[in-house]
């Protein structure tokens, strides 16, 4: 494998502006990301907060534990009772067999990250990943893309679940679960490695219970060397870590919501969108009842928390009794999330995908209720990765990696088809003309023989010119055949690095590459000496 680096523009303008420090950081974040000392300050800002190091210590052993954990990662976990050690830190919902690749690039983000400051900060810096399991939305996470015969399509799991359930709570349909992963593996074509990974793969559905189960037990089989440590945020346990938070924040509930929309008056100032979406009387915190979470507003005047259809209906102290006994009733939302991990956990920098650099700004002065500081919000590493082969059909092309990834290559594929058909294009053009000159003299000599015959005429008119547009298609599809192979490099490149027109990581799955280089694969991807520069990397194959 091989690194490049490439600078390339981000669709969203506070995430570019972030980067190349074009924005007021301090309108926004705690931290400038682009200070040489930031870490340094962050270490010692995080030196005068305590944190229950020794019951988070106790939940990660237990956690971690359940499935097939590395040493590493045990070792990671007990350096967090030093008082010293801190956390590079990130998260994402758990996909089915790790989701889109973006998932993986951001675990190896955190991976490189911690490292790279333990070295320089010279105290413990542990990776951890925050699996989104409190999530509800089981469409989001159910499924894959695979590339056909016919294009590329969407492949869901065969197990509908309509209910507002954590994905932790959602139990696996085994049979079901296996032979989809085997259609999946199908459409990456059978390797020297296929068998053995599909034998893995097997084992780890027979352990799982809920898809969270199946998710860090591959993650851990993936990472657990470089000793990531796995919190699930569905779970009950770590929900009781987060009771006295809980309250916190329900007693500041209203501070929190007017926070949010102060925050975002101010990105509104700087002409930059906000991305959530608040009610006026969202609580910005998710009550449990018969299994499915319920969105709570708050009712000012009567003090009272509610669904929004009065699917629950509760009283602030009855909800401070639920956060003191029951906290595991209690979930985050988009707003909450982000301060609540910061409260559990000594975080010296959060990795972020770029959605969630724009969001994260909307919610400095919500940390600012909760008396605490925002982390250094680092975006994480964004990968595409070329093939061999893709490279080659790359410069067959006359492209360069840059312009691809730019969007040059679909002018340069239309440039292409427009020269390939063009002869036969003017050709039939001028046929058209010629032929209708021709008709005209002809309609105009019936409609003096019978003017009843002029619809029939045009229509007869039409039909000729049809016939030349089935012409013109039959030769275009006779020449685009004759130059198959040139077509096809462009369509190779296309599915590979740009499918559909997205980014490759956010359609393609890490097992399409695992079946086809091996285990290796992910062992050399976080070898790989990246740097935390704001460029997109290319990595090499």
């Amino acid at each position: 494998m091989e690194v490049l680096d490439l600078s390339l523009p981000f669709s969203n303008r506070l995430m570019n502006d972030y980067l190349s420090n074009k924005m007021d950081i301090e309108k926004f974040f705690d931290y400038d990301i682009q200070s040489p000392l930031v870490y340094e300050v962050r270490k010692k800002d995080i030196g005068k907060r305590y944190f229950e190091r020794e019951k988070l210590v106790d939940h990660l052993l237990s956690f971690n534990k359940r499935f097939n954990f590395h040493p590493h990662t045990l070792k990671n976990i007990y350096k967090l009772i030093d008082p010293r050690s801190v956390v590079v830190i990130g998260g994402q919902q758990a996909g089915v067999l790790t989701g889109p690749l973006y998932t993986i690039h951001k675990i190896v983000s955190i991976i490189k990250l911690a490292k790279e400051q333990e070295e320089k900060l010279n105290v413990p810096v542990i990776p951890v990943f925050w699996v989104a399991g409190e999530d509800h939305d089981f469409a989001e996470i159910n499924h894959l893309y695979v590339n056909l015969h016919n294009g590329i399509r969407k492949r869901a799991v065969p197990q509908y679940h309509g209910r507002k359930t954590m994905v932790s709570s959602i139990e696996i349909e085994q049979n079901g679960l296996m032979e989809w992963i085997e259609e999946v593996f199908e459409t990456y074509g059978e390797t020297n490695h296929t068998n053995g990974l599909l034998e893995l793969l097997s084992g780890f559905v027979e352990k799982s219970k809920t898809y969270v189960d199946f998710f860090i037990q591959i993650i851990n089989e993936l990472f657990g060397e470089a000793g990531l440590v796995l919190v699930d945020s569905g779970t009950k346990e770590i929900r009781a870590l987060q009771s006295t938070y809980f309250k916190k924040m329900i007693g500041r509930n209203r501070k929190i919501h007017d926070a949010l929309l102060l925050q975002q008056e101010v990105l509104s100032t700087y002409q930059y969108s906000k991305t959530i979406d608040m009610n006026e009387s969202s609580a910005n915190l998710f009550y449990t009842q018969n299994d499915e979470r319920i969105l709570l507003e708050y009712d000012v005047e009567h003090d009272v928390f509610s669904g929004k259809n009065n699917e629950c209906i509760l009283c602030g102290d009855e909800l401070l009794e639920v956060a003191e006994t029951q906290p595991d009733l209690l979930s985050n939302n988009v707003v909450t999330r982000p301060v609540m991990q910061e409260l559990l956990f000594p975080t010296l920098a959060f990795i972020s995908g770029p959605g969630e650099v724009s969001y994260w700004a909307e919610l400095k002065k919500v940390f600012e209720v909760l008396e605490i500081k925002m982390p250094p919000v680092v975006p994480r590493l964004m990968m595409t990765i070329v093939e061999r082969s893709i490279e080659s059909n790359i410069e067959e092309i006359g492209l360069t990696i840059q312009e691809v990834l730019s969007g040059d290559l679909a002018k340069a594929k239309e440039t292409w088809l427009e020269k390939q058909t063009a002869d036969v294009d003017g050709m039939i053009s001028e046929a058209k003309k010629e032929v209708e000159q021709i008709h005209k003299k002809v309609r105009n000599v019936g409609i003096d023989v019978d003017p009843g015959l002029a619809d029939l005429l045009l229509k007869n008119a039409q039909n000729i010119q049809a016939q030349f547009d089935f012409l013109k298609a039959t030769f275009n599809r006779s020449i685009l055949s004759r130059n198959e192979i040139e077509l096809n490099r462009f369509n190779r490149i296309e599915k590979s690095l740009l499918p559909l027109g997205s980014p490759q990581e956010r359609l393609w799955n890490v097992f399409y590459y695992l079946n086809k280089y091996g285990d290796d694969f992910i062992k050399d991807l976080v070898a790989l000496p990246f740097e935390f520069n704001g460029k997109h990397k290319v990595i090499k194959l």
